[in-house]
């Protein structure tokens, strides 16, 4: 070989390192010149598993794909990959995973939960990744901040150019919450089932009333109103001119003298009332939590802007809500604010608390969270504040929560900053959280070219760590967390997110949903062993086993325990398919869909490997009919293929929230979906026998601006059928 063509052959491998170098940051920084510039110095946000329900132990998103970056693995060759200040190797397929797991969520459940449409995902996860770069480098570098924003802004042109397939319009997105600060949506929709607020206290009045009730709550820019949407028309207050008349349920909750407010007015239970919670504040939708005694309490945990970590804490209950939240004065306190909620005002040092009861303490609910934001090592500390006990302003910073650090080395100098990368599980005095890791040792040259050449496209090792939280030793101490136990495994991220099994605390069985090209399996890990694996669970119809087609994971599963004396595990399954999906409407004035629900269970006691059994399936035709030359409004068209974004009745009905308990007049758990065009009037599929049953009348108005809407329901007990797509199509 001449040494001419040596020569041009050396020139060309260095323009092509100079252009895979250079040129991608280069059109990136071009591109993206005027993104934000963030300096406030936060983690981002993590995905936030929310309960729908007091049996419900735990909701599977995601649609059984995973949760990564989606990215080559030659893509780290792309971006920086110079070493920290202590010789650790951060990937960018590992390094932006948190943020990764954030936009994989967003685009399959964004639109149909918050509203978000893709550009409001990409942007989240640029800014997410800078927030992340800042942290996870945690060195002194003078031009990190500058590196980092070059390499969040090739995330952000990766996704904006590769990305624009895996967005899910609404022929595909589905309900699903995960934001604990929803800032970019201008308004979404949010139902809890609750314990009637006073079938115990009146029975007389309200014993032939279900045990459990729906309330939809809307949230237009942070303005929250509040709709009991399965209740009657049953007043709780009654119409009086006399402030000492006061009604047995209002006495229930403390009420002696009635405010001006209440006076001459009787409003009914189902009326929607706005709910009166703090301005100025950015409220997500508010966490159910269940406590010792079985009351169900709904917590908001309200952020005040960005540039802080204080928090709104406010705890209310149905009956609160459903009577009267006004208070004298906007503030988050309880006695300045004079309201019948209890609030109170924190620093949390965190992006996403938790509300957590603690067994034994004076003020047994409090306002969790895990923060590398408290040292300046990044050291993982656990974060907590009572969530009820009112700020004592002569107590040194009694607004802040007060943080545990944990020794253990291997969460130490930003080492668990994995921790932030999936749902926490919150359990009575314990708290469950997983950490995939973000770092590599470098030894050697040639390691770090394989590494940034070959790294892994996934993350598969990683930690569960066990957090022990008993009560404090006086009221304004700190709680006692303890890093109990940190569980390492080797499992790929393909099968995040992993949930719990059951409610009862130290049981470490998790499942998962893994879908493949054609199929959907159910997976087990037992996070109490050795080396936690990945097994398969079992499900049965008619004696015999049964493989679900895929798209029984495009909506997320519930995962219920019952408490009943013999209680049971509850797998819940739905899917959808809008009769149009892929062709034109047949009807100007008609939408439709298909909805199919399947239930499994087995015995809470049963052994690890027993199967879980097909107890209940339907199928059903839904039809929506509506009055012609309204497309303006969502709720009076057809769904249109080609215009994939503006969504249609019957498309909203497919990606609505599932949820299930107690408020059907039965006593067993129905199966309900809110609708977004007819608010006050939910799909409720009632129990009947092994199927359900749809409700027996149209719901809608049929005359004049008319929307109807007609359910037919037939029972769904064929293998063949749950095991390939929808076929049949509504007419």
């Amino acid at each position: 070989m001449s040494r001419k063509l040596i020569g041009w052959s050396v020139a060309a491998i260095a323009a092509m390192a100079l252009i895979i170098t250079y040129l991608p940051s280069f059109v990136a920084d071009s591109v993206y010149k005027n993104v934000d510039d963030l300096t406030d110095g936060e983690m981002p946000a993590t995905v936030t598993a929310f309960q729908s329900g007091p049996d419900v132990v735990s909701i599977l998103g995601g649609s059984g794909e995973g949760l990564n970056c989606s990215l080559p693995a030659w893509a780290n060759i792309l971006f920086d990959g110079s070493s920290d200040s202590k010789g650790r190797r951060h990937l960018v397929l590992q390094r932006f995973r948190q943020a990764c797991v954030f936009h994989d969520v967003c685009y399959r459940h964004g639109l149909a939960t918050y509203g978000y449409n893709q550009n409001d995902c990409d942007r989240i996860l640029q800014n997410a990744a800078f927030r992340l770069c800042l942290y996870i480098r945690n060195d002194d570098k003078g031009s990190r901040a500058d590196r980092c924003q070059t390499d969040s802004k090739m995330v952000l042109a990766g996704v904006s150019f590769g990305g624009y397939n895996a967005f899910r319009d609404w022929g595909r997105s589905s309900y699903f919450e995960f934001d604990s600060d929803p800032s970019r949506s201008n308004g979404f929709l949010v139902s809890r089932v609750v314990d009637h607020p006073f079938k115990t206290v009146v029975p007389a009045k309200y014993g032939s009333e279900a045990d459990q009730v729906i309330l939809t709550f809307e949230n237009v820019r942070s303005n929250v109103a509040v709709t009991c949407i399965t209740c009657t028309d049953k007043g709780a207050i009654g119409f009086t001119r006399n402030p000492g008349e006061v009604s047995a349920e209002l006495r229930s909750l403390g009420v002696l003298w009635l405010p001006e407010v209440l006076l001459e007015r009787d409003p009914k239970l189902s009326e929607t009332a706005p709910v009166w919670l703090p301005p100025r504040r950015r409220h997500a939708a508010p966490h159910l939590l269940v406590d010792a005694q079985g009351k169900n309490h709904l917590i908001w945990m309200s952020r005040n802007n960005p540039q802080n970590t204080i928090t709104c804490i406010v705890l209310a209950d149905a009956a609160r809500l459903l009577t009267n939240t006004l208070p004298k004065l906007d503030l988050c306190s309880t006695v300045d604010a004079k309201s019948s909620l209890t609030m109170v005002e924190i620093d949390m040092f965190a992006t996403s608390p938790l509300p957590m009861e603690i067994p034994g303490a004076l003020d047994p609910i409090y306002a969790t969270a895990i923060s590398p934001q408290v040292t300046r090592d990044n050291d993982l500390s656990f974060c907590s504040r009572s969530a009820s006990r009112q700020v004592d302003r002569l107590e040194r910073a009694d607004d802040q929560s007060k943080c545990t650090t944990f020794s253990d080395e291997r969460v130490k100098k930003g080492a668990a900053l994995g921790a932030f990368q999936d749902f926490a599980v919150v359990r009575p005095g314990q708290q469950l959280i997983f950490a995939r890791d973000v770092a590599q040792r470098t030894d050697s040259a040639l390691t770090s070219i394989r590494q940034r050449v070959f790294g892994d496209a996934y993350s598969p090792r990683g930690a569960l760590l066990v957090i022990d939280v008993k009560p404090p030793l006086a009221a304004t101490d700190a709680v006692r967390a303890e890093l109990k136990k940190i569980v390492r495994f080797d499992i790929d991220d393909r099968f995040d997110p992993m949930m719990p099994i059951t409610r009862k605390v130290d049981d470490l069985r998790f499942l998962s949903l893994e879908a493949s090209q054609s199929s959907m399996h159910l997976r087990m890990i037992d996070f109490a062993r050795d080396n936690p694996a990945v097994g398969t669970v079992r499900l049965t119809m008619g004696g015999a086993d049964v493989d679900l087609d895929r798209s029984w994971a495009e909506r997320p599963m519930l995962v219920l325990e019952t408490r009943d004396a013999r209680p049971k595990t509850k797998l819940v399954f739905s899917r959808g398919k809008l009769a149009n999906e892929k062709g034109e409407p047949s009807s100007a004035t008609t939408d439709a869909l298909t909805l199919q629900a399947l239930v499994f269970e087995r015995d809470v006691a049963a052994p690890p490997d027993a199967p879980f059994v097909k107890s209940a399936g339907a199928t059903c035709e839904i039809v929506y009919d509506f009055a012609p030359n309204r497309t303006e409004w969502e709720c009076y068209r057809p769904f249109d293929p080609a215009r994939s974004m503006r969504s249609s009745p019957a498309a909203r009905m497919r990606a609505s929230q599932m949820l299930v308990g107690r408020f059907s007049p039965s006593g067993r758990h129905a199966i309900a979906f809110p609708d977004f065009c007819l608010k006050s009037e939910p799909l409720i599929l009632e129990p009947e026998g092994d199927a359900f049953a749809p409700p027996l009348k149209p719901a809608g108005w049929p005359d004049g601006e008319r929307l109807q809407r007609t359910v037919k329901c037939d029972p769904l007990d064929a293998a063949a059928i749950v095991s390939r797509p929808i076929a049949q199509k509504a007419q």
